[in-house]
């Protein structure tokens, strides 16, 4: 019995030895955040997302930069907040990031409801303030989380009526922005030929003549959206640039 106690204290001795010296070992393969990479958070609509893998695409060498893709083909800002404000605000609760870029309008060229359920005609006046507002409340819940914006501007296409209403809605992104301390970045004439029109081919970041235009004459080839997600690049690279 003696023997048999003896073997049993010294079991729950060695236990207890092991428990106690455990924690003092760090965790292997824990999660560190390096302060030397930047986090690019893009939302928008169709055209987001394709600027949104351009941009994973240029800079998968690059470790100084990770790009989230929050984007939501079809988001409008005619169309409720749940497409436009929510994902924003799901992020900024939950996730963090230094630098949002935001590209929308494709799909915003129709009339629209207000907040009161009237019905706005495009292009009215009544549309433009309840259409600026829907902005401002993108660049509020931006620039409370502390985000460096960077608000990309809707391309030339090759419709001249749609080209037409995409200046009339850069107009407003550009106003706004600048009035939240953001950057506009227009890509009007990103791919363009000489003279400023829509061009379909272009010379790609490499140099080579392809097509950077998809069929639909508004969207990107994979080659034109790594092309304009070089402009943005840009920004984030020179010094004149780098404040928030």
């Amino acid at each position: 019995m003696r023997r048999c106690c003896g073997l049993s204290g010294s079991l729950f001795l060695w236990v207890g030895l092991f428990f106690f010296v455990l924690p003092v070992f760090p965790a292997i393969g824990a999660p560190t955040q390096d302060p030397a990479v930047r986090t690019i958070v893009v939302f928008g609509d169709s055209q987001a997302q394709g600027l949104a893998r351009g941009l994973q695409r240029d800079l998968i060498e690059d470790p100084h930069f990770r790009i989230l893709n929050r984007t939501h083909p079809g988001a409008a800002l005619v169309h409720d907040r749940g497409e436009w404000l929510r994902p924003v605000e799901h992020f900024t609760d939950s996730e963090k990031a230094d630098i949002a870029v935001a590209m929308f309008g494709a799909n915003d060229r129709l009339d629209m409801r207000d907040d009161n359920g009237d019905y706005l005609h495009f292009r009215s006046d009544a549309w433009r303030r309840a259409y600026a507002a829907r902005i401002d409340e993108i660049l509020a819940a931006l620039k409370k989380a502390g985000l460096r914006i960077i608000w990309c501007g809707n391309p030339i296409a090759r419709s001249a009526g749609y080209s037409d209403d995409m200046k009339y809605i850069n107009d407003i992104y550009a106003g706004e922005v600048k009035r939240f301390g953001g950057q506009f970045v227009s890509l009007w004439t990103a791919v363009a030929d000489n003279d400023g029109h829509y061009a379909a081919y272009g010379k790609d970041r490499n140099g080579t003549t392809e097509r950077l235009r998809g069929d639909d004459g508004i969207h990107f080839t994979s080659a034109g959206y790594e092309l304009i997600a070089e402009k943005v690049i840009g920004l984030l690279t020179t010094a004149a640039a780098n404040t928030r």
